[in-house]
């Protein structure tokens, strides 16, 4: 089997129209692209994971505005012991199924190219196939009905925030998109999420921006920026109040006390807008 990769694209780019004779995994790693095939119209992001079966013609768009990181990787369902139907599907990994760990193995696995990797990549696909195929997974089921002024402020977040720079909004206008006061929007916000409004649009925020810290190198200012942050003292100030250290040390990788979205309701949160 050829080894699993990571590709690499600037704004703007296109893969034109092809049709493969394998079975591809494609998830993306920073940026966007769109997968356009048949009547099929998909928005990959981050944490996007699409299976593309053989023989289906399909072109992917990439990024208009920021360079594009996606890992991939080929293989025939022959080789892994499965047989998916020959669909199109796209899933959501989160942090609580495997499927993420294990496409970051087999890019380790292509990357090092160890003795014995195709074994181990074989089997790990194999693995990967049956959970992506196996039905619901943690953080993939309904969660239940929101209060309608809360489903009403998350509908407009979502039609805001659909796409980068994340612009500041305001607890008064998610008042106004759900039609109910700003005190009485801040007792669903704290009954259903355990946070503030203002509170939980801030982590949503600090957690995008640790997305771009680890996975580009985009300069700080301009993470600040995309994040929907005043200047990058502000938002190295917010980013380090919440993070509990400094953007530049957390790009480092030095240690820190807990993720942005460590807290339970905010990660609900953010499911409910992006999941």
């Amino acid at each position: 089997m050829k080894p699993p990769a990571m590709a690499d694209y600037p704004p703007g780019a296109e893969m034109p129209p092809r049709t493969i004779d394998d079975f591809e995994f494609v998830w993306m790693i920073s940026g966007s692209a769109r997968y356009i095939g048949g009547d099929v119209d998909l928005a990959l992001r981050p944490g996007s994971l699409l299976l593309v079966p053989r023989g289906v013609r399909h072109q992917l768009l990439w990024d208009l505005l920021r360079p594009s990181r996606h890992g991939y990787v080929h293989f025939d369902p022959e080789q892994v012991g499965r047989k998916p139907q020959p669909e199109v599907r796209l899933r959501r990994m989160s942090e609580h199924d495997p499927l993420s760990g294990l496409c970051a193995y087999l890019l380790w696995l292509g990357y090092e190219r160890a003795s014995g990797w195709e074994i181990q990549a074989e089997r790990t696909l194999q693995f990967l196939l049956t959970v992506y195929l196996s039905g619901p997974l943690p953080d993939d089921g309904p969660k239940g009905d929101l209060p309608r002024p809360l489903a009403a402020a998350i509908e407009f977040l979502r039609t805001e925030w659909g796409e980068l720079p994340l612009r500041r909004v305001s607890v008064n206008e998610l008042a106004v998109a759900a039609a109910v006061s700003r005190s009485y929007l801040n007792r669903l916000f704290h009954t259903e999420f355990g946070l503030g409004p203002a509170a939980a649009l801030e982590t949503l925020r600090c957690s995008r921006a640790e997305t771009l810290l680890s996975r580009t190198t985009m300069p700080i200012g301009s993470v600040a920026e995309q994040c929907g942050f005043a200047d990058p003292y502000h938002f190295s100030h917010r980013f380090t109040r919440l993070r509990g250290l400094s953007p530049r040390a957390f790009r480092e990788g030095k240690n820190a006390a807990t993720p942005a979205l460590d807290h339970q309701g905010a990660r609900r949160l953010a499911y409910s807008l992006w999941g």
